[in-house]
C-alpha cells in the first residue's frame, strides 16, 4: 500500500463527512484511512463507517489527546507513507494526491507542499530554511516515510498541542534526513484549531533545547544565543535548566571568539 491516511477524531461529527468525501473522491485510489478516534459521544464513528469502504478502518477508544491517537495510527498503518489530517480540514481538490505521488520524491523520506489557510502567516509556508526556523509546518501539508517514526520514534505526548513541531525539528536539522519541498498545495487547514486557541507550555519551555539538540552545527551562532536568551524568560523558575542555558551561551561565545581568531 502506498499511503496511509491517519485522522485523529474526537465528537466530529459536524466536519468529518467534508473531509472524508475528500478522500474518498481522489483520482488516486492506493490509500487506507485510519480514523483513530478518542471514544466519541456524538455520531462520528457511525458517519465514519457509513462509507462502507474497506480502505476506511475506524478504531474507537479512549485516548490521551491527537498525538496520542496520531501514535495509535501509525503502529497500525500499513502504507509506504503517512499523511495527518484533521478531522476539520480537507484535501484541497480531487487531484493532489495524483499530483503529489507523480512528484520526484522516491529519495526522499519527508515530501512537503502548503496549506489553504489564511489564518497562517507566510513564514510558515513555503520552503522551509533555517532562517525560518521558529515557524512550523502543518502536518497537513507534510508526507513521511512511514519508515521514519521507526528511526526517529513517535510524538512526544509530553507537548500537547505542539508534538507535530517537535518532532519536524528532528528530521529538518540534522542533515541526515532527506528532505523536499514540492509547489503543491496539498490541504485546506481548517481555523481554530488547538494550536491556535492555546498555548502549549511544555514545548515553549523545551523549545530552545530542541532547537539547540537538533540544529547546533546548521543554526548560526548569533540565532542559538538569542534562542537560548528567550527560553531563559520562560525557563525563570527553574534553575538548573537556566544554568544550562547560561553555560550553553558562554560556550556559544567562545566558540564565536574563536571561529573569529582563525579568520
Amino acid at each position: 500500500m502506498k499511503l496511509s491516511i491517519i485522522i485523529p477524531t474526537y465528537n466530529s461529527a459536524t466536519v468529518l463527512n467534508r473531509t472524508l468525501d475528500s478522500i474518498v473522491g481522489q483520482t488516486f485510489a492506493d490509500w487506507e484511512v485510519l480514523v483513530m478516534d478518542g471514544a466519541s459521544t456524538d455520531q462520528t464513528v457511525d458517519i465514519a463507517k457509513s462509507y462502507q469502504d474497506e480502505r476506511i478502518k475506524v478504531f474507537s477508544e479512549p485516548d490521551e489527546g491527537v498525538y496520542d491517537a496520531m501514535n495509535k495510527g501509525i503502529k497500525i498503518a500499513g502504507g509506504e507513507w503517512l499523511y495527518f489530517l484533521g478531522s476539520d480540514d480537507w484535501l484541497l481538490n480531487n487531484k493532489v494526491l495524483q499530483d503529489f505521488f507523480s512528484s520526484d520524491i522516491d529519495a526522499f523520506e519527508v515530501v512537503y507542499g502548503d496549506v489553504e489557510a489564511d489564518q497562517l502567516a507566510s513564514e510558515h509556508k513555503g520552503e522551509w530554511t533555517v532562517e525560518t526556523i521558529e515557524y512550523n509546518r502543518c502536518h497537513q501539508a507534510i508526507f513521511y516515510k512511514c519508515s521514519l517514526f521507526a528511526k526517529n520514534g513517535l510524538y512526544n505526548t509530553k507537548y500537547k498541542i505542539l508534538a507535530d513541531y517537535a518532532f519536524n525539528l528532528k528530521w529538518f536539522l540534522p542533515d541526515k534526513i532527506k528532505s523536499k519541498h514540492i509547489d503543491l498545495t496539498i490541504a485546506h487547514y481548517s481555523k481554530g484549531g488547538l494550536s491556535e486557541n492555546c498555548i502549549d507550555e511544555s514545548f515553549r519551555q523545551d523549545s530552545a533545547f530542541l532547537f539547540i539538540k537538533y540544529g547546533r552545527k546548521s543554526i548560526p551562532i548569533k540565532k542559538q544565543k538569542e534562542m537560548a536568551r528567550q527560553a531563559m524568560v520562560y525557563n525563570s523558575q527553574k534553575p538548573m535548566a537556566l544554568l544550562s542555558l547560561k553555560t550553553y551561551v558562554l560556550f556559544l561565545r567562545a566558540k564565536d571568539a574563536l571561529r573569529r581568531l582563525r579568520s
